[in-house]
């Protein structure tokens, strides 16, 4: 199978989408040091590569945009370079893309749904062991959702975009858990 380019870039894009949104993360809230004033930068590559990826489909920028919102209701942008992040990909979708009720508010609602769910289990039940570590480790709620859209509609690079960001944000946590910060 051959890729286009334009799908190269856009699973690049979602590649680096996950790693630097988790080494965001990771630079305030676990514990990691760089340099000064990394964990800005790395916030602002998050906010770039997720710009980025609102402008590459309009179907993956009203995905991103659900994720961006339910973070906020989640409570998940609780940091400088997370604010700046959300913000740039916000910004990017209100002057690049074409809002989509119905798209937006199916995934707006399963990513809140599991994502508190998730939380949950990972933040208040503290669980380390057993299915629901499992659930708390993976964020399965990005590509099976994805993939079911992608079923129905046939536009694969949606399941590959939220694939590939999957697999970025958990193998930099998986990394730097092993390395002590998590």
């Amino acid at each position: 199978m051959i890729i286009s380019s334009t799908s190269f870039l856009i699973i690049l894009c979602a590649l680096l989408f996950g790693i630097t949104m988790k080494i965001a993360d990771l630079l305030n809230e676990h514990g990691l040091k760089w340099f000064r004033g990394s964990a800005i930068i790395f916030g602002l590559l998050w906010g770039i590569f997720g710009a980025l990826l609102v402008l590459s489909d309009n179907a993956i920028a009203n995905i991103v945009l659900a994720m961006n919102l339910a973070f906020i209701i989640r409570g998940r942008l609780d940091y400088l370079n997370h604010q700046a992040a959300a913000s740039a990909i916000v910004i990017t979708f209100l002057f690049g893309a074409t809002f989509n009720p119905l798209l937006f508010l199916a995934f707006y609602t399963i990513f809140l749904i599991f994502g508190s769910l998730r939380d949950y289990i990972g933040d208040k039940l503290k669980v380390k062991t057993g299915v629901l570590a499992i659930y708390d480790q993976i964020m399965w709620y990005y590509p099976i959702p994805t993939l079911i859209y992608c079923l129905l509609c046939g536009n694969w690079i949606i399941f590959g975009a939220f694939l590939t960001f999957t697999v970025g944000y958990d193998t930099t946590k998986f990394i730097y858990k092993k390395k002590g910060y998590y």
